[in-house]
C-alpha cells in the first residue's frame, strides 16, 4: 500500500515482530527471578537495606513482570489496530473521519511511553537497583544475579528499538492526518466546480464562433391540478446524445468532441439560416395567411417542419457538446491554478 496508511501497516507488522522478542528474551531469564526470591524473598539481602546507608541504593526484587505485562498490553492493542487497518471499515469510514488519525497517534505515543517505562525498569532490574555497582554486593554468591546475558541484552535494545518505531508510528499517523485532511479538501472543492454552471466565454483559440447557442435543459411534461379523464401521458424521450457524450474525462475526448462540434457546426448554421429566412416570410405573410384560410397548412410542411426539427436538434446536441468542453476546460484549469 502506497501511503500513510500502509506504512502504518508495515510500522505495525514490525512492532508485533520486536514486541514478541522482547517477550521472549524476558521471558528466558525468568529463572533468575525466582533464584531471587529463594535466597532473599521480597526484601533486600542483608545489609544493604538500611535506608541508603550503602550508597543509597535501593532493590526491592524483579521487576520482569511489569515488563512482560507491558510488552503483551502493547501487543494487544497493536494487532488490534493492525486488524482493524486491514478492513474496510478504516478504508471507508475511519479515514474519512477527522478524528480517527489523532487518535492513533495518541495511542502510538502511549505505547512508546509503555515500552519506555518497561526499557527504564528492565535496565534497572538488571543492575539489580544499582547493587551490582555496590563493590560489597559482588560476592561469589551474588556475581550471578550481576552477570548480563545475551539474551538480556538483546531485550534491551529490542525495548529501545520498539520505543522509536512507536515514536515514529506517532509521526506518520500525524501526516495521514493532514493527507486525509488536504485529501477530502480536494475532493469538497471538486464537487463544487462541478457542481457550478459557467458562463460561456470567448476562446481565441477556437476558429468558430457560437457564444450564441446556450445549454437547453429537457424538462418533462408536467400537469398541475386535476389530470383530466382519458388523459395519455407523453413518454419522455432523451436526445440520444446526452448518453453519446458523458462529461470529458481526458484530452482525447475533447478533441473527438470538437471535432464533431466543428463538423456539423456549418450544418446547423445552414439550417438555422433557412429555417430563419422561412420564419420571416411567414412573419410578413402572417396577414396573407389569415385572409387565405384555404391554406392555412403551409407552415406545416412536412419538409419545413422536418428541418426545423433537425436544426432544434442540432442546436440542443451542440450546446450540450459545448458544456462538456467548458466544463473539462474549467477543471483543468483549476487543477493547473492549484
Amino acid at each position: 500500500m502506497r501511503s500513510w496508511a500502509g506504512l502504518l501497516r508495515v510500522l505495525c507488522v514490525a512492532e508485533l515482530l520486536l514486541g514478541a522478542a522482547v517477550f521472549a528474551c524476558v521471558s528466558a531469564y525468568v529463572h533468575k527471578d525466582n533464584e531471587w526470591y529463594n535466597m532473599f524473598g521480597y526484601s533486600q539481602p542483608y545489609g544493604f537495606a538500611a535506608g541508603g546507608a550503602y550508597g543509597g541504593y535501593y532493590y526491592g526484587g524483579p521487576k520482569t513482570p511489569f515488563v512482560l505485562v507491558a510488552a503483551g498490553v502493547a501487543w494487544i492493542v497493536t494487532i488490534v489496530l493492525l486488524v482493524l487497518g486491514m478492513s474496510v471499515y478504516y478504508r471507508t469510514i475511519l479515514l474519512d473521519s477527522n478524528w480517527w488519525p489523532l487518535t492513533e497517534f495518541g495511542i502510538n505515543v502511549a505505547l512508546s511511553f509503555l515500552y519506555m517505562a518497561a526499557a527504564i525498569v528492565y535496565v534497572n532490574d538488571i543492575n539489580r537497583g544499582g547493587l551490582c555497582y555496590y563493590p560489597l554486593f559482588k560476592t561469589p554468591i551474588n556475581a550471578s544475579f550481576c552477570r548480563v546475558e545475551g539474551g538480556q541484552t538483546a531485550a534491551i535494545i529490542f525495548l529501545f528499538v520498539t520505543v522509536v518505531l512507536y515514536l515514529i508510528s506517532a509521526v506518520v499517523a500525524l501526516k495521514l492526518w493532514r493527507h486525509e485532511g488536504a485529501r477530502r479538501h480536494r475532493e469538497l472543492m471538486a464537487r463544487e466546480v462541478s457542481h457550478q454552471s459557467y458562463e460561456s466565454v470567448d476562446r481565441p483559440r477556437e476558429e468558430i464562433t457560437y457564444r450564441q447557442l446556450k445549454s437547453v435543459e429537457v424538462k418533462p411534461e408536467r400537469l398541475n391540478g386535476h389530470i383530466p379523464a382519458g388523459h395519455i401521458p407523453k413518454p419522455i424521450v432523451m436526445p440520444d446524445y446526452l448518453a453519446k457524450y458523458p462529461a470529458i474525462q481526458t484530452n482525447e475526448m475533447r478533441d473527438r468532441y470538437k471535432a464533431v462540434f466543428n463538423d456539423q457546426f456549418a450544418e446547423y448554421k445552414e439550417l438555422s439560416g433557412e429555417v430563419h429566412a422561412v420564419l420571416r416570410k411567414f412573419d410578413e405573410l402572417d396577414a396573407l395567411m389569415r385572409k387565405l384560410p384555404h391554406n392555412p397548412g403551409s407552415i406545416h410542411d412536412p419538409a419545413f417542419l422536418e428541418k426545423k426539427e433537425r436544426c432544434e436538434y442540432l442546436k440542443n446536441k451542440l450546446s450540450h457538446i459545448k458544456q462538456r468542453i467548458q466544463d473539462y476546460d474549467k477543471v483543468m484549469n483549476w487543477n493547473v491554478q492549484v
